[in-house]
């Protein structure tokens, strides 16, 4: 059954509604996004992912971030997605990175006291398919990443998927490992997405971003986290 890499995040989306989606059985698999170090120290959490917090830390004392740009891996035989459109995907995911984690945290370009590194990637999950590193996002202002993201993702192919969304963050000095998630979704075979609308895309990413950001505040210990519904 082929996929696109929107039609698997979009499974990641739908986490609320347990009836579409399921947690993937197996533990995640490293992609060559996280280490295997990285992976063999995630132990499942109370939100359904699987977690890791460096116990030796106070990650409360951490107010400032970095964050590096989205990582797409894909299986190349698989993704249906032009190289334009997994630019746009991209960008958009980092965008609205910036949106989120930035209401808490103050987004900086430089390493100093204070200051993590948030590394973020988005795989696919297939069953006998290997994902590679396929795009990279890069900073697009606003105005013309919704002109962009309009004008190539159009039409409303409904497809099924998974995917796992990665995470690490390092203290930006030292580059030790302060945390790091994996959260693998699996679409069960009733749940049919809509994949290529630009509108669709945008909800995806907002709800990835959210998650993440919840993800952050949860490890911070702050009061109040709030998860994305």
């Amino acid at each position: 059954m082929k996929t696109s890499l929107v039609a698997a995040v979009s499974a990641m989306a739908l986490i609320s509604a347990c009836s579409s989606t399921q947690q993937a059985a197996a533990p995640p698999q490293p992609s060559g996004f996280l280490s295997r170090e990285t992976v063999a120290l995630l132990r499942p959490s109370d939100t359904g992912s699987r977690l890791y917090i460096n116990p030796n830390i106070d990650l409360r004392r951490y107010n400032k971030v970095i964050i590096e740009p989205v990582q797409l891996w894909l299986v190349p035989e698989n993704s249906k997605l032009t190289e334009e459109q997994r630019k746009v995907v991209a960008n958009a995911f980092y965008a609205a990175l910036r949106e989120h984690l930035g209401r808490d945290l103050q987004i900086v370009e430089r390493p100093g006291p204070g200051t993590m590194v948030i590394s973020t990637a988005i795989r696919e999950v297939r069953e006998g398919g290997n994902p590679v590193l396929s795009t990279i996002s890069t900073f697009m202002p606003p105005a013309r990443l919704a002109r962009e993201g309009a004008n190539l993702m159009t039409g409303s192919d409904p497809m099924v998927g998974g995917a796992a969304g990665e995470m690490a963050v390092t203290d930006s000095e030292t580059g030790q490992l302060l945390a790091a998630a994996v959260d693998s979704r699996d679409a069960t075979a009733g749940a049919r997405v809509r994949t290529s609308r630009w509108d669709d895309v945008q909800s995806v990413v907002r709800f990835w971003a959210a998650q993440t950001a919840f993800r952050v505040c949860r490890v911070q210990q702050r009061p109040n986290c709030q998860a994305p519904s």
